[in-house]
């Protein structure tokens, strides 16, 4: 018999009640616990856990508007996380929309990527 493509194993490994991934016979690791209905929440099913604690935006209360800016979009899409002992002290200014739109958006010749560059001082609390 022909060893069973990875999907269909996994399929086979799931309809068996083994986890395709899981300590049982397929050799991998086992599954983390599943997330509690009660704590369901859109668009989750996987609990993430930082072993650091809480984590906190280094820009948070700067007033950056953007980190991407393309014609009919611009968001905040990159971010300078810290935790446990870490402090931001000081962050890289962004740029004003008013800079950009002669420009046309990202990328320009003033900045040749469609992000933003940003950068934070760190200090060891």
């Amino acid at each position: 018999e022909a060893e069973a493509a990875p999907a269909e194993a996994a399929s086979q490994a799931a309809d068996e009640g083994q986890a395709a991934y899981g300590d049982g016979p397929t050799g991998a690791a086992t599954a983390p616990d599943a997330v509690p209905e009660a704590e369901w929440q859109p668009g989750s099913g996987v609990r993430l856990i930082n072993p650091l604690g809480s984590m906190a935006d280094a820009y948070a209360g700067t007033g950056l508007a953007f980190t991407n800016y393309v014609h009919g979009f611009n968001a905040i899409l990159d971010y300078i996380m810290t935790s446990g002992g870490l402090k931001a002290t000081r962050t890289l200014p962004g740029v004003d929309e008013e800079a950009l739109k002669p420009e046309g958006g990202l990328p320009c010749a003033c900045h040749p990527s469609d992000h933003l560059s940003i950068a934070a001082d760190l200090e060891l609390v």
